[in-house]
């Protein structure tokens, strides 16, 4: 399910963790992005625990990657379409 206000530009995506998953590591929070390589090299430039590359598979799925907050939970960026 994807949530947002009226008239928003961002939105937020809320997806079940997959069974067997524990809790709070795996967050299920996705960004979109117009331009995920940029933001790979800067948030990796910063310090964030991010994916060594962005992950490309082809198809109709978008370039993405994973990062890390200071406790370990990760969370997803995806490039838009």
């Amino acid at each position: 399910m994807e949530v947002a206000p009226a008239g928003a530009a961002t939105s937020i995506a809320l997806i079940p963790p997959r069974e067997g998953e524990p809790v709070g590591i795996d967050t299920h929070v996705g960004f979109t992005t117009e331009d995920v390589d940029a933001d790979h090299a800067n948030l990796l430039a910063r310090g964030v625990e991010v994916d060594a590359e962005v992950m490309r598979m082809g198809g109709p799925v978008p370039p993405m990657f994973f990062f890390r907050d200071p406790d370990g939970n990760r969370s997803l960026i995806v490039e838009q379409g």
